[in-house]
């Protein structure tokens, strides 16, 4: 194999995997592991308030102004992929919100999880090793009676 083969192979994603937010080159990642929630779980999650936990929304603002998770926070993928990047004045002034400790847990969801997936593996690969997903993500939410709870 060339070092031109290694080049090509990687950069489609044949020997390491990638995410990038643009730019000529991709930036090598670690993939995130960590907990898969359910409806069940999200519901407990939110009524307990617990500060070491933030649930980020990974949809654009015109979503998260039509329904929400109770508690938090949006972060939209699409419209600010280096959200989780940005020093923490900047996050601030971006987001309207504090930017999350990295001690905190983080758990991830969008409309149906893809952006949600994205977004984790940003903020894993910028110092968030507490990254979760709730897989079902809006789509589960809804669907299970989420946004008529009195939470």
């Amino acid at each position: 194999m060339t070092l031109l083969d290694s080049i090509y192979n990687a950069w489609n994603g044949l020997q390491n995997p990638y995410t990038g937010t643009g730019g000529s080159l991709p930036i090598p990642v670690a993939e995130p592991v960590g907990n898969s929630y359910t409806f069940a779980d999200m519901k407990r999650i939110v009524t307990a308030h617990d500060p070491s936990v933030v649930l980020v929304d990974a949809r654009e603002p015109s979503e998260f102004a039509v329904v929400q998770i109770p508690g938090s926070i949006n972060v939209p993928w699409k419209t600010h992929p280096e959200g989780f990047e940005l020093p923490e004045d900047q996050f601030e002034k971006t987001f309207g919100v504090a930017k999350p400790q990295k001690s905190q847990e983080l758990i991830f969801f969008c409309a149906s999880g893809m952006r949600a997936a994205k977004a984790r593996s940003v903020a894993f690969n910028h110092g968030y090793p507490k990254t979760s997903i709730y897989k079902g993500s809006m789509n589960d939410w809804v669907g299970n009676g989420g946004d008529k709870l009195n939470i």
